[in-house]
């Protein structure tokens, strides 16, 4: 099938994780993505293991985070600060539809790279920026990560078990990758644009912005009703219950999203009385006796094994799940998401596993196309097309700039 962005270019000038998340996203919808790293050493998340089956002192390969963010991508090695290094960048932006960089706001500007210089190649240029804290506030210059970020807008205080006072990091890094997909967003919205109008333009994601617009569902309870809101373990401060319950031989995540289902819920678990009870009956009243309801719930849920729980739950259609661990959510997606799962061939590591691509269309698709390229893989191969020589190469080579 076709890709949907087949045709689109995009120079992809990012590192790290927000920047080339996105870039993979508009990769796997079919774009030709040019990815630009620093000579020697390269984007850092080569750099980034948990698995010992990767080797982080093997830049050209690439560490696991390297590798599960960066398909779908040519790779070349280029000084940006030199003159011929920002020479072959303006040459790319003239080539280039999008424009992708998440350097810290006012050092493209400093390289000559930024939206303003760039367009004067490509007026219907598509120029995408994302940084921690935006271009505009009174935090722009400062230094962000994901931690970071996702301290600053709250998520780590309501993260973490039940009564904790102690901040917890959420086990992805929700700021990075809501960021890619908000800028991401935000590109593709501009390519349509275009297709209107004829002209490019510049959009920008923070990662603060997009972190707290994923926190929208307290919006209106923090800025006019002041709640404060602490940790809640795997429990929800607008739904209950809505949570991990204990079972005889580990946990069992239940969602009763309604009072009809909730009603369900304790008929199918052998306790209609909860449903009647007037401290349960309704969704508020639960919210309010939070501590009494749960506590009842867990000595009934400790009853049966997770598997025997989760049994009588989908037998009654109430929204319920095991807790899995990493390894068996990933070994059970091929059954629960055919196509999510596949393999390709790298020249590093051999056989490398990949997640697919998450989007469903009716007349196109996405598509894994190639793997995760070695540092400077490609660098030859794009100048070429740029009609650079052999000669000229070797020379740039010589001079440090690829």
């Amino acid at each position: 099938m076709r890709r949907p962005l087949d045709g689109i270019k995009v120079l992809d000038l990012t590192h790290g994780v927000a920047g080339p998340y996105c870039t993979m996203i508009l990769g796997d919808l079919g774009c030709e993505i040019v990815k630009v790293e620093k000579p020697g050493r390269g984007d850092a998340t080569r750099y980034m293991n948990v698995s010992d089956k990767f080797h982080a002192e093997i830049p050209r390969v690439g560490g696991d985070y390297f590798l599960a963010i960066n398909r779908n991508k040519r790779a070349i090695t280029l000084e940006m600060k030199s003159p011929e290094g920002r020479k072959v960048c303006e040459e790319l932006a003239a080539w280039a539809d999008v424009v992708v960089q998440n350097f810290r706001p006012g050092v493209t500007k400093r390289l000559g790279l930024d939206y303003e210089s760039l367009r004067k190649f490509n007026p219907r240029l598509i120029y995408g920026n994302i940084s921690a804290y935006g271009t505009e506030g009174d935090m722009a210059e400062k230094a962000g990560m994901d931690i970071a970020v996702q301290a600053r807008s709250g998520l780590l205080s309501i993260t973490g078990a039940h009564g904790s006072k102690e901040p917890v990091r959420p086990g992805a890094s929700i700021a990075d990758f809501g960021g890619g997909i908000y800028l991401t967003t935000a590109i593709v919205t501009a390519l349509f644009d275009r297709e209107r109008t004829g002209e490019g333009q510049e959009v920008s994601v923070s990662l603060l912005d997009a972190t707290m617009s994923m926190l929208i569902n307290y919006s209106v309870a923090v800025m006019d009703g002041k709640a404060q809101l602490a940790p809640l373990g795997s429990g929800h401060p607008q739904l209950v219950p809505y949570q991990a319950l204990p079972t005889a031989d580990g946990h069992v995540v239940v969602a009763t999203g309604t009072n009809k289902t909730y009603r369900e819920f304790c008929v199918a678990i052998g306790e209609p009385g909860l449903a009647d009870d007037p401290m349960f009956a309704s969704n508020q009243s639960r919210v309010k006796n939070r501590e009494a309801l749960i506590e009842k719930l867990s000595v009934v849920f400790r009853r049966k094994t997770t598997a025997q729980w989760i049994e009588v739950l989908e037998a009654a259609d109430v929204p319920c799940a095991p807790v899995n661990d990493l390894q068996t959510a990933f070994d059970d997606l091929e059954a629960t998401s055919p196509g999510m799962t596949s393999t390709i061939d790298h020249a590093g590591v051999g056989k490398l596993s990949q997640l697919g691509v998450p989007f469903r269309f009716s007349n196109c698709a996405g598509e894994l196309r190639t793997p995760p390229p070695m540092l400077g893989e490609h660098t030859e191969q794009v100048l070429r097309e740029l009609g650079r020589t052999d000669a000229q190469i070797e020379a740039m080579r010589a001079a440090r700039v690829i």
